[in-house]
């Protein structure tokens, strides 16, 4: 004859481990934003500073037997991280945006009246129109199209902005997370 079993059901809060993640989830979000700060690649990756302030950690959660915690960022982080392969443009939209943020100049190789030498007019500020095939468009719009094309040719380079944040932390995170969960285990065996 089978003998009859009973289950022992208790919650099991793991405070210590919870602590570890948001500590080095809000460590990698702030790495890959100073990441993104640094140009490793010698390029402005965060030309309008939105990337790095759109890096935000959200709380911990526990769904199933597994923790959850995010690290959100705008959408076009894994092209700036990743970097893009040839073969498909960027939407202009977001080139021209870019443009604008960054004050890129023309080299209308212009003088003022004194004859000092001028930085050059803003781009997404001139009057100035050129032909694209039979459209005429402005002068930012032909800009952006002309680098979204090099994109689309060339593709871009990684940063590695947030792959670089996760890598320098992973071994300690990983120290960490087993001390404490001997810590959460010890406190559970006391109860």
């Amino acid at each position: 004859m089978a003998e009859p079993f009973s289950s022992l059901s208790t919650s099991i809060k793991f405070t210590e481990i919870e602590d570890v993640l948001v500590k080095f989830a809000t460590r990698i979000a702030l790495d890959a934003e100073k990441n993104l700060r640094s140009n490793k690649n010698g390029k402005d990756s965060n030309a309008s500073g939105s990337l790095g302030e759109s890096i935000k950690v959200t709380p911990v959660e526990f769904m199933g037997n597994n923790y959850s915690i995010e690290i959100r960022m705008l959408d076009y982080w894994q092209w700036v991280n990743d970097g893009r392969k040839p073969g498909k443009r960027p939407p202009i939209a977001n080139i021209i945006k870019w443009i604008k943020d960054k004050q890129l100049r023309l080299d209308d190789k212009g003088v003022t009246k004194r004859g000092y030498k001028r930085d050059g007019t803003l781009i997404s500020s001139s009057n100035k129109r050129v032909k694209i095939g039979n459209k005429e468009v402005s002068i930012l719009e032909a800009t952006a199209y002309k680098i979204a094309a090099k994109i689309g040719k060339f593709g871009t380079k990684a940063t590695d902005f947030l792959t670089d944040a996760i890598d320098s932390n992973s071994e300690e995170l990983i120290k960490e997370m087993r001390t404490a969960l001997k810590k959460d285990i010890v406190i559970q065996i006391k109860r």
